[in-house]
This record gives structure tokens, C-alpha cells and sequence, in this order.
């Protein structure tokens, strides 16, 4: 039998004891000699080769590794893999090689094109929200990089305010960021923000996946955002007291930081497709524009290019996924409505099932360290958040500091932004001009209210509106895709005569 001994590092080995080891190497022997040579010398060395180059790491890491990362530990994570100490092996180690000050070299030594692809994308800049934002409440110039912009420990100005809220609260779903503590939304940094499952990008965790799956997108595209709809999850309101289904304090299980009331989902997701098959790697890591709905539904006019894997057959188009080989029916236009009001509006104007309408978002920064009366605020989807309130409102417990990271740099800075509503609901759609001025689903992500109070409880800024011209109400494509239903067209003539009650900008 074998035996666990300890090498200095403290990991356990399995060893033949000093007794069986002539009867171990004989029956070895024997093996060999009965198997003869059934593999090809290059595989022999191949494997042996791997095995090696692992062996100083396997001692103290259980490592999972998919079969397209079969490499040298070292060489993506540098350090010394044939040091027995754990400071040698350590020297020049390079924790996360993912993360973005690292991936143009790491990652990029073999993946150069989709690394030179990603970093213009918007989901690596994220540009067009920060300046969204910044614009709304009167900044003069807009960033060309999120790391442009910077958190203030004593914010001078609004646009300081709001880079510093942009920092430390609302850029979590950054790649520089690991999001969040949740088992849901603890992710990898760079590349493996979504190449990794979520809550798996700790040192072991190296099964990487080519083609992302859905709780990629969803540990960012979570909470009250497009993705989470997909599933037909619309977030809870914050208040301990509501929390359906109704649980008990201790059963209550939140992986994204608040649970969600279940709506019905969107129409494809019922299908069984992924968020991939319709956005490609072209948008998702590239710069190229998003799905549109008459590309696969209404393929007689080819207006535009269809996506990857669709195909005409004399039984009308099929897609076939990429990521799944499932193979689906794409319905054409029929109904004459869609003709009679293609000009009008956008599909989802009629398609939507429902939308997300949180009306006047308050974000308040609070650096003094009286909690008590913000306690219903420690479930807002922040850990940072729910620790602090919570210890604050523990009395037999230490309290801590009101500190929240620079999400950027990991800095502890002082004070820490809460975030509530004044209504949560999701019935009825609104809807706004797109670009084009035809009507399209819209949500009021600009409707925002930004206060501080400093550590004297003293208010600095209080109740900080958008500028008059910001168009509070932004255009926008809900994943609740369904049947139009019988009153698509009273939606539309409501929007329109309250449209022509208000008053002219």
C-alpha cells in the first residue's frame, strides 16, 4: 500500500514505502514488458514533457486545465516551476496573466488577433457609458479610456463627483475588476472575465472555454440590465422586508447580491439559444454592429449580412449554432402590420413583453460613519455595501471604516456610494424616438440624483439632476422578445398622443 508523507512545503505525496518498492518496480517491469511499445515515441515524450514541466506547481496547485492549455505553468504565469521553495517558485510570478496590463503579452502570444480585435471594443473601453454619464451632468470633454478617469477622495466639482461614482460604484462589470463577492459575479480579470466560469478563476480554475456561455454574460449583464431579461429576471426592490419568494433571513440565497422576481423569459431563450449565437465575436470583441431582427426574420429583402450559421432551405431559413450544433426554424415576417408600420417603429416596440423602467435612480456617497438610518440599503447588490451597513448595525460587532475600493487600482478611498430608487416596475413599456425617429423601447438610465455628504455630515453636493437637455429616456433593445399580441397597436397610439400633449423642447 502507499503512504502520504509531507514534502517542506507542506503538500501531501503518495509514496511506495521502502518494503514495496522491489515488488513496485518489478510489477513495473512486468507492465512494459506485457504492453510492449503502444504508444508512438512522440507521444511518450510529449506526455512526459507535460508532466514534468508541471511538476514543481502540482506540488502545492490542483490545477483543472482544459486540453487547449496543456502548457508550462510558467509560461504564462512566470515564476520558476523547478524551485522545492515557495520564494523561488514565486520570483517574478505574474498572478493574473489575463488581466489587461498583462494579456497583450500572455495571451497575446497566441491569441494576437483577438487581443489586437478587443481593445476597442466596448466592452473593454466602455466608453459610451462613462461619457454618457459625464455628459448628463455638464462634463466638458469625454474620456477616450475608462482609466482616464480617476476617483476623488474630496471631489471639487460635479464631473469629479461623478468620475469617482463611475470608479468606485458603477464600473464593476470592468475587465480591470474581479466584480463582485457573489458566487455569480466573481470573475476573472482580462480575457478571463469570460473566458473562465464565474467564481473559477482562483488559482486551479483553468478550464477555459473558446466559446463563452450565458453566466459569462450574466456576471456583467446582471441586475436591471440587457442579458438579465434574457432569462426573464427582474431584480428585487431592496428592502429586506420584500423578499419574494418569501424566505427566511438565513435561506435567502442572492448569487448576484439581490434575488430576482422570474418573468417570463425571452422568446428565443425559451428556444435554447445562447447569447453568442446571436452576438458574435465580431461584436462582442470587436467594433461590429449588433444583431437586427429583419436580418434572420425577414431574409427576402437582405438588408443586411445574416448572421454566422444561418442557412435558406426549401423549408425556410435554419440557424445552426456554433456554440451548441443545435439547429433552429427562423420564422419569417407574414402579418401585413410589419409592412404597415415598418417606418413607424422598431420590432420591439410591439415584441417586448415588458421592460425596464427604475425610475429616478439616487446614488448618495455617505463618508461619516452613522449607517443606522441607511441599514435597509445593505442589500443593493454591493458586498462592499452590505458588509459595511451590517457591521454597522451589529452592535456587538467592530465597525468598519466607510471605505469603498477604486475598482481600477483596488485602492480603499473614502466614503461609500449607495444606490436606490424611487420605483421599481416592469408592466408598462416605455418608449421614446431612436436615431431614426422610429418609436423603440426606452428606459430612464439617465434619470439619475447624486448627493455627498463628507465626514462632518456635512451635505457638499445634494441632489445633483442631469442637465435640463439630457434626454433622460434612452432608446433601447429589451431581450423579452414575444408574440406582438392583440393591443400592439394601442401601444403605439398611446405613445404617440402623449407625445404630442408635451411640450415642444
Amino acid at each position: 500500500m502507499m503512504e502520504t508523507v509531507y514534502n517542506k512545503n507542506g503538500a501531501s505525496l503518495r509514496c511506495w514505502p521502502p518494503t514495496s518498492l522491489l515488488f513496485a518496480l518489478a510489477a513495473s517491469i512486468l507492465v512494459l514488458l506485457l504492453s510492449g511499445c503502444s504508444e508512438e515515441p512522440e507521444q511518450q515524450k510529449e506526455e512526459a514533457d507535460t508532466v514534468s514541466s508541471f511538476a514543481g506547481c502540482l506540488s502545492c496547485h490542483n490545477l483543472d486545465l482544459d486540453k487547449h492549455h496543456r502548457l508550462d505553468c510558467t509560461s504564462c504565469h512566470g515564476g520558476n516551476g523547478e524551485a522545492l521553495g515557495l520564494e523561488e517558485a514565486h520570483l517574478g510570478l505574474v498572478a493574473a496573466p489575463a488581466h489587461p496590463d498583462q494579456a497583450d503579452q500572455v495571451c497575446g502570444s497566441c491569441h494576437r488577433e483577438q487581443v489586437e480585435m478587443v481593445a476597442a471594443n466596448g466592452h473593454y473601453t466602455l466608453i459610451g457609458h462613462i461619457s454618457a454619464v459625464r455628459a448628463a451632468f455638464g462634463s466638458p470633454s469625454s474620456p477616450e479610456s475608462a482609466l482616464q478617469i480617476t476617483a476623488a477622495a474630496q471631489p471639487g466639482s460635479e464631473t469629479e463627483l461623478v468620475d469617482d461614482l463611475l470608479r468606485r460604484r458603477c464600473l464593476r462589470c470592468h475587465v480591470y475588476t474581479r466584480g463582485d463577492t457573489f458566487p455569480a459575479i466573481d470573475r476573472g480579470l482580462g480575457c478571463a472575465a469570460c473566458h473562465l466560469a464565474p467564481h473559477q478563476a482562483e488559482a486551479g480554475r483553468h478550464l477555459f472555454r473558446g466559446h463563452p456561455a450565458d453566466d459569462a454574460c450574466l456576471s456583467c449583464h446582471y441586475g436591471n440590465h440587457v442579458g438579465f431579461d434574457y432569462y426573464g429576471r427582474y431584480e428585487h426592490d431592496f428592502n429586506r422586508e420584500y423578499r419574494t419568494p418569501y424566505l427566511a433571513v438565513d435561506d435567502v440565497v442572492a448569487p448576484y447580491g439581490v434575488e430576482f422576481h422570474q418573468l417570463e423569459a425571452d422568446a428565443h431563450r425559451q428556444a435554447g439559444m445562447v447569447c453568442i449565437d446571436c452576438h458574435g465575436q465580431d461584436q462582442v470583441m470587436g467594433v461590429a454592429a449588433g444583431p437586427t431582427c429583419s436580418a434572420c426574420h425577414d431574409r427576402k429583402r437582405k438588408e443586411t449580412l445574416p448572421p454566422a450559421g444561418i442557412t435558406d432551405t426549401a423549408d425556410g431559413p435554419v440557424f445552426i449554432s456554433a456554440a451548441t450544433t443545435r439547429s433552429f426554424p427562423v420564422p419569417q415576417l407574414r402579418h401585413p402590420a410589419h409592412a404597415a408600420y415598418r417606418d413607424t417603429a422598431v420590432c420591439l416596440a410591439c415584441h417586448a413583453r415588458w421592460t425596464f423602467n427604475d425610475g429616478t435612480t439616487h446614488l448618495v456617497r455617505i463618508d461619516h460613519d452613522d449607517f443606522y438610518d441607511f441599514f435597509r440599503l445593505s442589500v443593493d447588490g454591493s458586498s462592499e455595501v452590505k458588509t459595511i451597513i451590517e457591521s454597522h448595525i451589529d452592535f456587538d460587532g467592530a465597525w468598519l471604516d466607510p471605505v469603498m475600493t477604486d475598482k481600477f487600482t483596488g485602492e480603499d478611498l473614502p466614503g461609500v456610494w449607495l444606490k436606490g430608487y424611487l420605483e421599481r416596475r416592469w408592466e408598462e413599456p416605455l418608449f421614446a424616438r431612436d436615431d431614426d425617429g422610429r418609436i423603440s423601447p426606452a428606459r430612464p438610465i439617465l434619470d439619475l440624483r447624486l448627493s455627498w455628504i463628507d465626514g462632518n455630515e456635512t451635505v457638499r453636493f445634494d441632489n445633483l439632476r442631469p442637465r435640463p437637455d439630457s434626454h433622460l429616456l434612452r432608446p433601447y433593445a429589451p431581450h423579452t422578445v414575444g408574440p406582438a399580441g392583440l393591443f400592439y397597436e394601442e401601444r403605439l397610439r398611446r405613445f404617440q398622443i402623449r407625445e404630442l400633449s408635451l411640450p415642444a423642447e
